[in-house]
């Protein structure tokens, strides 16, 4: 959010053993982070404190977003299981009846694009 992102540096591991002091320098600053790479393969990160907290926050709003949206959607979900007892529909009765609303979908959003008729 507030927080100006550094930008990435590849490095190995043992540079960063080599050149920890000036590693850890560099991203107090805030200016870059590093990828630690084994073997070529990346295997950790080093951040500066600033944007680990930020990640932390955006990873906690992200969660929380996740947690409302899944409960809208339980809620939402139950709202129609009660509708549909109120009907007194079967199963089958609703998936039929969820199959045509597919099918009458899909021929009018292909007459609203003849450029997928060919298909």
């Amino acid at each position: 959010m507030g927080t100006q992102k550094s930008m990435p540096a590849v490095v190995s591991a043992t540079q960063v053993q080599r050149k920890f002091g000036e590693i850890v320098r560099q991203v107090n600053r805030g200016s870059v982070h590093f990828i630690v790479e084994r073997e070529g393969l990346p295997v950790m990160a080093i951040i500066s404190m600033a944007e680990y907290q930020e990640f932390l926050r955006e990873r906690e709003q992200h969660e929380k977003d996740r947690d409302e949206r899944l409960q809208r959607f339980r809620e939402a979900a139950r709202q129609v299981g009660e509708k549909i007892e109120e009907l007194g529909l079967t199963e089958e009765e609703l998936d039929a009846q969820i199959e045509a609303a597919r099918k009458e979908y899909h021929i009018q959003k292909r007459h609203a694009d003849p450029s997928k008729e060919s298909r």
